[in-house]
């Protein structure tokens, strides 16, 4: 975004009566580009990934399948609990595919969290991991609506496997022709009182985050962004899935037991990490190593979300990388609504203008606007 202004003035949303990302956007790339990479996968141990956006379809439309023959149907809620594994991306895509909800959580969540999620979303199926297996299987008892258990990991008693399965899938399924307004995705938002909340997003939330990935993080078909972030939140929809598959970029990943402000850095000049997207907090523990010491490879612009960004951090870190953060702030409920976008001139303390689409007000008790 060079001209932030006319930008701002002539954005229009799509409004389609029928939507589905996948077909829209992922298997475009899949069919026009056959090998371009959707994700660059890293671990701790040296192992290394690289899937491409036919890859991720082709997973997928397997995956439907598997879904289908243990009875989820349109509409039906899948519980999605896993760490950043190629396999949240293949999962989350299969819901989409055939229109399916997807309620993504943290693995952090307890066994009690889980239960709370299932029942409260009728929750059919739950694909996890071998620790949150173990949890599932102590409530599952109390969870009438779940007809299927899905596992990424070895295998144990009452539970598919996940790569097995998978494999020996067909590879073909016609994906649902959805309306923009079906639901599609399922958060759990902390909220201030009582249980979570839940947070439904319609298939068109997909289109909410062409602003996410074109107008801040900057992104185009040639990037590789690396967003630091739980794939149970719904930071991961805004950068680690929508925000950078709109624009064709390459998502990379780094599974991690922990974050590591060194192994981080050590990163970022051992890859060709074009944009970055991280919370305060990760910022805050970055600049605390000594900057001068790591040259990026490609790193050109890095972003900021989830609470406000002190002053000091973001003078650190433009002076030992030369790059400004550009804070952005949405919600759970949201795609971004104001941010430092580029073409704007950051103020540190400000959150930037509204974003190309939304409408921004300061509005008094009475609700008009101040």
């Amino acid at each position: 975004m060079h001209d932030y202004e006319k930008t701002y003035r002539e954005f229009r949303w799509q409004r389609p009566e029928r939507y589905n990302f996948v077909r829209a956007v992922i298997d475009h790339w899949a069919e026009q580009e056959p090998q371009k990479l959707a994700l660059w996968w890293v671990d701790d141990h040296g192992a290394e990934l690289r899937r491409t956006f036919a890859e991720v379809a082709a997973a997928s439309r397997r995956l439907c399948n598997v879904l289908t023959q243990c009875g989820v149907r349109r509409g039906d809620t899948v519980l999605l609990v896993l760490p950043r594994v190629p396999e949240w991306w293949e999962s989350l895509t299969a819901c989409l595919r055939m229109g399916a909800v997807a309620a993504p959580g943290t693995v952090q969540l307890s066994a009690n969290d889980l239960q709370y999620r299932i029942q409260a979303a009728h929750a059919v199926c739950v694909i996890t991991d071998t620790a949150n297996a173990a949890k599932v299987d102590t409530i599952a008892r109390d969870c009438p609506t779940l007809k299927a258990r899905i596992l990424v990991g070895a295998g144990r008693f009452d539970w598919l496997t996940y790569a097995d399965v998978v494999a020996a899938a067909s590879p073909q399924f016609e994906t649902a022709d959805t309306r923009a307004d079906e639901d599609a995705l399922c958060y759990f938002t902390s909220g201030t009182t009582g249980y979570p909340k839940m947070c439904i997003h319609a298939h068109s939330y997909a289109l909410g985050h062409q602003t996410t990935g074109r107008y801040w993080l900057d992104l185009d078909p040639e990037d590789l962004h690396w967003n630091i972030s739980d794939t149970g939140w719904a930071k991961a929809a805004w950068s680690s899935y929508f925000g950078p598959w709109n624009c064709g970029a390459v998502l990379f990943v780094h599974h991690t037991g922990g974050f590591n402000a060194k192994r981080t850095m050590e990163l970022l000049e051992q890859y060709p990490v074009t944009t970055m997207c991280g919370a305060p907090t990760i910022y805050r523990m970055l600049v605390l190593e000594d900057l001068s010491r790591y040259r990026p490879k490609a790193l050109r612009h890095c972003v900021g979300a989830g609470e406000p960004l002190n002053p000091e951090v973001m003078e650190v870190w433009k002076r030992g990388t030369g790059l400004t953060i550009r804070d952005g702030y949405g919600q759970t409920e949201t795609v971004i609504l104001c941010g430092s976008f580029p073409g704007i001139e950051p103020r540190f303390g400000s959150m930037g203008k509204p974003a190309p689409g939304i409408t921004l007000s300061i509005v008094d008790d009475t609700g008009a606007e101040l």
